[in-house]
């Protein structure tokens, strides 16, 4: 009886070690993906040009739940993966409200309201991609995690 107990606990042991393993590989190639989106100026970009700064709160979302995961504690996951998506789509929405915001007809007929316009245009798309585009990224980060942890997409 006391041998089973202790290879049940090996092999439990075998199998967190080796969850562990993947989960340091799957996110070591995620975070040279980052870095090489660093290098080409992507995420500098991203960072810039998102106003609202929501990018930054989903890559929060993204950390803590990383590090919580590695933690032991992957019942957020599910819920973290929703949360990214969720925020990138708000961001998108106040994206949209700073660009309605800054469209008037009456700043159409000098060339300084079409200036304003178009730059209102500008920040509020850039606003709406970049926080949906970092919302997706971590969304689908935190979703690989789930598929090497083996979760559902229930759970």
């Amino acid at each position: 009886m006391v041998d089973r107990y202790n290879d049940r606990l090996g092999y439990e042991a075998a199998t967190r070690r080796a969850m562990t393993a993947r989960l340091i590989i799957l996110n070591t190639c995620w975070a040279a993906l980052v870095v090489w989106a660093s290098v080409q100026g992507y995420t500098q970009f991203v960072f810039t040009h998102d106003i609202s700064g929501l990018s930054y709160i989903i890559s929060a979302l993204l950390v803590s739940v990383l590090v919580s995961v590695f933690a032991g504690h992957t019942r957020v996951l599910p819920h973290a993966k929703v949360w990214a998506v969720m925020i990138g789509l708000i961001g998108n929405l106040v994206g949209f409200l700073v660009l309605a915001s800054g469209l008037s007809a009456g700043d159409m007929s000098s060339a300084a309201g079409l200036l304003k316009m178009s730059m209102s245009l500008i920040d509020g798309l850039s606003v709406a991609f970049c926080s949906t585009l970092v919302g997706a990224v971590a969304a689908t980060w935190m979703g690989t995690v789930a598929y090497v942890l083996r979760m559902d997409a229930s759970e």
